[in-house]
């Protein structure tokens, strides 16, 4: 598996699966490639996109945990299941270099 390595003046190394790292960009509205820059004037924009994405998912998942609970409820089994890792933990370090990085005014880059 390739990792892409996302780098900030304002923050320590992020090394992150491709494939994660993708779908990071994607939601930013970063065309996925080897390398790429995230300019200071769109850091926040950025940051604001992951965040709500990440927003949303919480409310998916509040949502399925309810619907979740009322089978059970209704005597429907449920086959036991560890907790999935969420977008909001895979894109916790991101946010926090997006965060640091527009507090500093500098770049956020990444490649292979």
């Amino acid at each position: 598996m390739a990792l892409i390595v996302f780098r900030s003046k304002a923050a320590a190394e992020i090394c992150m699966f491709a494939e994660t790292a993708q779908r990071m960009l994607e939601i930013i509205g970063k065309e996925p490639s080897e390398r790429g820059v995230i300019r200071g004037p769109d850091l926040e924009l950025a940051l604001g996109r992951l965040q709500d994405a990440v927003e949303e998912e919480k409310t998916a998942l509040r949502e399925a945990r309810k619907q979740q609970d009322a089978d059970e409820r209704a005597g429907q089994p449920q086959a036991e299941r560890l907790p999935p890792i969420t977008l909001g933990q895979r894109a916790f370090p991101l946010v926090e270099m997006l965060r640091a990085a527009a507090r500093r005014g500098v770049d956020v880059t990444w490649g292979v």
